[in-house]
Parts: C-alpha cells; structure tokens; sequence
C-alpha cells in the first residue's frame, strides 16, 4: 500500500512539475540589425529586456543577443522571424511591406505631428488592430512598438528651409517607391542607394544630400560630409520588437508575462534614450560644424501640403485604402486628445 501511495504522489508531483510555470527551457536568438555600440539606445534597451526575461523567468528563458547585422540585414531577419529559424528581432519597418503591405501607412509623410501623438496611435487600437493582422498573415508577433525616429533633410552645399530650396537637389533616399515619390513632390530628385554606401556617395558628391534621423547623422558622423539639416521631420520611422508566434505559443503563460514585461521595458528604455540622443546628437553636430534649422509652421505646412497627398495615393493602392483611413482617424483622435489636455 506504502509503495503505492508513493508511486502516485510521483506521478502527480510529475504532473505538476509538467504545468508549472518554467517546465520547459528555451534560448532564444535576438537579432538586431543597428550598431553593435554599447553606449546605443537600441543595444542599452535590448539589455534590459534581456536582463529582465532571464531573472523572471529563473533562468528558463535565456535570450542570445546578436547586434551589427550578424545574423542578417533588416530583410533577412524579418524572413528569419516568419520561418522560426530567428526568434525574437527588432526592426525598423522598412522591410516588412514585403510580407505586409498595410505596414505602409508609416510611409505617409508628415503623419505623426509629434512623438506624443505617434505613441498614442502606436501603443493604442490602431497600433493593436494592425500588428495584429499582421501576425494572422504572417505568423510575427509584436511585442512593442519603440522608435528610429523622425527624419530630416540634410544637405551639403545649401540650406534647405523651403520647397524651392529642394528643386534640383538629389537625395539618397531608401529603395522605397513612397519615400521616392515624395521626395519627387518636392522638388527634389530621389536617388536611391545602399545605407553603406552613404558616406562615400556624399563625400563624392554623388547626391547632394540625404534624409536621416538625428542619430543616425550624428553616430554616423555626416557632420563630416554635410553642411546643413533642416528638422522637419516629414517621415516617423517605427522600430518594432518582434516575435516568432509558433515560439510564442510554446512559451508558458509565466514566460510569454515575461517576454511580454520585458518588451514594454524595451519600449520605455528605448524611447527615452533614442529622445536623450537626439539632443545630445543636435548639440554635437552644431558643435561639429553644421546648421541645423528649425522651420516655421508655415515652412511645414507647404512641405506637408505637397508631400502627403503624392504619397497618399500610392499607400492607399499598397496598403488598402481602409488601413489609410484608419491610420488618420487615429491621429486626427490622438490629436483631439492632446488638446483637450492643453485646456
């Protein structure tokens, strides 16, 4: 009888140990396609999400961080993440149209009048519904949406402040039909090549300029090669932690809680600290030589007013003209809110 009250409490102790909350150990690889530099926003915030998945978890999910585009560039770690063989990623969404179109209401320029309103849209229904779609198509789960930034115009041999200061001007822009056919809107004459090839093609002088976030002009030193930036922020670049779903699923509730608490660590961490270096990047590229010009509303008004709707139609042909629809009435919400706040 002895011997067999002892071997039922083993089998329920098994049972237990089966469903509890770390039963099964994962490694999961993290890609991550910018700079390896231990002072970036991207690799301090990817440490603390490491750092608070490890702890919670006991140790049951331990996350293996490659930074620099070791694992692959943008595209191919975003192919990674819809096959399995990367696990976790984080990502601007520069590649993702080719899996997902509606990801191209990001393209609209001049969408997001301020951080503030993007993070309402971002963390809010729209953002939601979207990702959400988004893995019903393709099996990657989002589990934070963080920021690369606003991006300017910079140029070598002239300041732009307005749109005829644009004409004639070629500017490397993404392989991106959207941000060609604004850039086109204009005034100026799109001219796309391969980020690594940037510099040399600015200090060759050939393109006269480029659009890029203040980080980016200021960790990639182009105060070197260019003269002038011109803060008018007419795109809104996302960057998005990202997750396999069929991993995913095989996480306990306990683990995906901590997957899922990391990320918004991630979110919150990464934002601060890109809004810290934008600063600190504004006063060292000034320090270093270049003008930076901040426009009138009015300045802005006339570029928004010829770059939206060149672009708009396009998205709506890409993306589906409901997702457009959608994406502005988020925003125009998100703006009502924040100035019911200001009253």
């Amino acid at each position: 009888m002895k011997k067999l009250f002892g071997a039922v409490c083993v089998v329920i102790l098994a049972g237990l140990l089966a469903g509890s909350a770390f039963a099964a150990d994962f490694t999961l690889k993290l890609a991550n396609a910018g700079p390896a530099d231990p002072a970036d926003r991207t690799v301090i915030a990817v440490e603390i999400f490491k750092n608070h998945v490890e702890t919670k978890t006991g140790g049951s999910v331990k996350v293996e961080v490659f930074h620099a585009s070791q694992l692959g560039n943008e595209k191919e770690i975003l192919e990674g993440l819809a096959m399995g063989t990367i696990e976790l990623g984080t990502i601007t969404t520069g590649p993702v149209p080719t899996l997902f179109k509606p990801i191209m209401v990001f393209d609209i320029p001049f969408l997001f009048p301020s951080q503030v309103v993007a993070w309402e849209v971002l963390d809010g229904p729209f953002g939601r519904k979207l990702m959400e779609e988004m893995r019903k198509s393709t099996g990657i789960r989002t589990l934070a949406i963080s920021e690369n930034g606003y991006r300017h115009f910079v140029t070598g041999n002239k300041q732009v402040k307005s749109m005829a200061d644009m004409k004639g001007h070629k500017i490397r822009t993404m392989e991106n039909p959207a941000h060609m056919k604004m850039v086109e809107a204009l005034g100026g004459a799109p001219t796309p090549i391969a980020f690594g090839e940037l510099y040399m093609a600015l200090q060759q002088g050939v393109v006269d300029g480029c659009e890029l976030p203040v980080t980016l002009i200021n960790n990639g030193k182009y105060y070197e090669v260019q003269k002038y930036v011109i803060l008018n922020g007419h795109l809104y670049n996302p960057l998005i932690m990202f997750v396999n779903d069929k991993i995913w699923e095989k996480l306990s509730q306990d683990q995906k809680a901590a997957l899922y608490e990391g990320a918004q660590l991630f979110n919150i961490a990464q934002r601060a600290i890109s809004e810290r270096q934008v600063q600190s990047g504004l006063l060292n590229v000034q320090k270093n030589g270049m003008t930076v010009y901040v426009p009138t509303a009015a300045e802005l008004n006339e570029f928004r007013a010829a770059a939206q709707p060149a672009v708009l139609d396009y998205v709506k042909a890409q993306a589906g003209e409901q997702w457009v629809n959608e994406a502005l009435e988020a925003v125009a919400a998100a703006e009502a809110k924040m100035a019911e706040m200001l009253k």
